[in-house]
């Protein structure tokens, strides 16, 4: 599954994704090239398109709930406590701390 990464609401920033090699960041061309956009994180600076992890990247795992936020949301969405990916996809497509979020791309 991928997500689309949104910056404030309006303009996708890029795409995520998972595979058995870990997960994977590319910036969509058109904000990459907008001098008007900022990097989603200063460990993934604008001057590279592609990011690659063995672990969810910390910027995205910065934006998901901590403490009994994060076992509420779970048990509500029927999502292990510890699965950050599943708690990403979930809950992180409307309102998150910071100016990105996520949705779900329809393959």
């Amino acid at each position: 599954m991928k997500l689309e990464v949104i910056y404030k609401g309006k303009q996708k920033a890029g795409e995520l994704w998972r595979d058995d090699k870990g997960y994977h960041f590319i910036y969509e061309d058109t904000f990459l090239n907008d001098d008007n956009t900022r990097p989603i994180s200063v460990n993934m600076p604008k001057s590279q398109k592609e990011y690659h992890s063995k672990e969810l990247f910390h910027y995205f795992q910065s934006i998901l709930s901590e403490g009994e936020n994060r076992k509420k949301i779970s048990k509500a969405l029927g999502i292990d406590v510890s699965d950050d990916w599943g708690l990403l996809v979930y809950s992180c497509g409307e309102d998150t701390i910071g100016a990105i979020t996520v949705k779900k791309i329809d393959e």
